[in-house]
């Protein structure tokens, strides 16, 4: 390589650092925790914060396990120091929704996600206050049901055509099978583009990104981001990915620009336009806005689906009579007629109660959304406790979803519980209290597209589970790597096996 190529990656490695610490800087708007009233308090029990520490920089467990085994041993609220932040696990159903919904205004997002600004920007997953509202009021349309509907014919396509290329008896990580089909997926439906060309840069950055802003985030200081090497390796990687999102932004903009309309998410949103809030923050999104959701949805709209998906491919290996039921309920729904099996569609889905069940249970047991995080803005009382302003308080699906007070055999996979008494699906049927079951979280911060979520992962599951059983490699060691996102640690590998009734195609 040339010199002067060499200083043109320097200076572009050192922009995109600067662009993305700028990123990290919170809006000028955004809420701020009020100084705490209470005075001297008494806390709950818990673990030394050092020890906290220690034990998430070791990662001989995860990081959802340390959490998990501090709430199990300080019930209903555990308490310890990190990074100079006084936080609280918090696993009783009821008081998590006290905390994240009730007093949903008295809270804004926590450290966790904040640590993830660089990658993320000021979209809906992290922006706080009026902006965030006004954000979602713009992308709220793309989600409608009858758009959805249309999504789900792409979904199907993507699905088919990525199995294509599947073979009897082939070697594959599953976790980059889903990853590369749900990113696939995503391109289409929400910004109506080809994005195979760019699944790998994607990806393999994506998961460097998550994985860092993760550690860093479960450390908690937000300042090393820019004072270790990693931490500005890190900012300059998102340049990467900021460069393929721009060239998505520009081509919709000139399709916009000359009455072309793709019918997709981003199209829409370049289009929609908010009198009500015009005077603050304009009246439609500029390119940096844009950017930051489209960031935020791919992560949301592909790496999540992708990792339920995954660990739902790994639980039905582990339980070949789920997997034969699963089977047994496509094979009856998808037959063609003529001694084949048809691809699913959207009006399918009601008739799918048990393959609905199952990513219903795989979400239980592994929730790609762990954990959620929160900053009290103002002093508040949790229980039997004060809990002062600018505290961060921590609920989390992993550990509320494996709760034996309110799920029978817990960490076992049975679909059948999501199944009602008429044999329908009903997210009501096991019969547990409110805030026991949270894979989306709650009122206004509930993820956007959790309808395009359930639809893509039943259709996806329907898809190629009708034609495919693979089997987990021998020897696989398989755990939860805990970042951003619930991952399983090192993937998946695993064996493709064909249906002996399936047809060839």
């Amino acid at each position: 390589m040339s010199s002067t190529g060499t200083a043109k990656d320097a200076t572009r490695t050192k922009e995109g650092a600067a662009k993305a610490a700028a990123r990290r800087r919170a809006p000028a708007d955004a809420p701020a925790p009020a100084p705490s009233a209470l005075g001297k308090v008494e806390r709950p029990d818990g673990p030394h914060g050092s020890l906290v520490v220690l034990a998430l920089l070791r990662r001989k467990q995860s990081p959802n396990q340390i959490f998990e085994a501090i709430a199990r041993a300080h019930r209903p609220i555990a308490h310890f120091r990190m990074a100079g932040d006084h936080v609280y696990i918090v696993s009783d159903p009821q008081l998590v929704t006290d905390v994240f919904l009730t007093h949903a205004r008295d809270v804004m997002k926590g450290r966790g996600l904040q640590a993830a600004r660089p990658l993320l920007g000021n979209g809906l997953l992290t922006s706080e206050g009026e902006f965030h509202l006004r954000q979602r009021r713009l992308a709220q349309p793309a989600f409608h049901k009858q758009r959805i509907a249309t999504y789900a014919e792409q979904m199907v396509t993507e699905a088919v055509r990525h199995e294509g290329g599947w073979t009897d008896g082939g070697h594959v990580d599953m976790v980059e099978e889903m990853t590369s089909l749900t990113f696939a997926i995503v391109g289409r439906t929400l910004f109506g583009t080809d994005l195979t060309g760019d699944a790998r840069t994607f990806g393999d950055t994506l998961e460097e990104l998550m994985n860092g802003f993760g550690q860093l985030s479960a450390i908690g200081n937000e300042r090393i981001v820019r004072a270790l090497p990693k931490g500005r390796h890190l900012l300059s990687r998102v340049e990467d990915l900021d460069a393929v999102v721009q060239r998505i932004i520009d081509e919709h903009r000139a399709d916009v620009a000359n009455g072309i309309d793709r019918h997709d998410l981003l199209s829409w949103m370049i289009q929609a336009r908010d009198d009500e809030a015009a005077a603050t923050y304009g009246t439609s999104m500029s390119d940096e806005q844009l950017r930051d959701e489209v960031m935020t949805f791919v992560l949301a709209g592909h790496e999540t689906t992708a990792m339920a998906l995954s660990w739902a491919w790994w639980l039905l290996a582990s339980n070949p009579d789920i997997a034969g039921r699963l089977h047994d309920e496509l094979a009856r729904v998808l037959d063609d007629g003529v001694g084949g099996l048809r691809a699913p569609s959207y009006e399918d889905i009601s008739s799918l109660p048990y393959t609905y069940a199952v990513m219903a249970e795989t979400i239980r047991m592994y929730p790609p959304a762990w954990i959620m995080g929160r900053r009290l803005l103002t002093d508040l009382r949790v229980g039997d406790w004060d809990l002062p302003s600018g505290s961060i308080v921590l609920g989390s699906p992993w550990i509320l979803h494996r709760d034996e007070r309110f799920w029978g055999d817990a960490t076992t996979f049975r679909p059948e519980r999501w199944v009602d008494a008429d044999g329908a699906f009903d997210e009501s049927a096991p019969g547990v209290p409110r805030g026991a079951w949270i894979p989306f979280g709650f009122g206004n911060r509930r993820c956007i597209g959790e309808q395009f979520a359930w639809t893509e992962a039943v259709l996806v599951l329907a898809t190629l589970a009708a034609k495919w059983q693979p089997e987990l490699v021998p020897g696989t060691v398989v755990q939860t790597q805990a970042a951003v996102t619930l991952r399983p640690r090192n993937g998946l590998p695993m064996t493709l096996r064909r249906h002996t009734d399936a047809p060839h195609v």
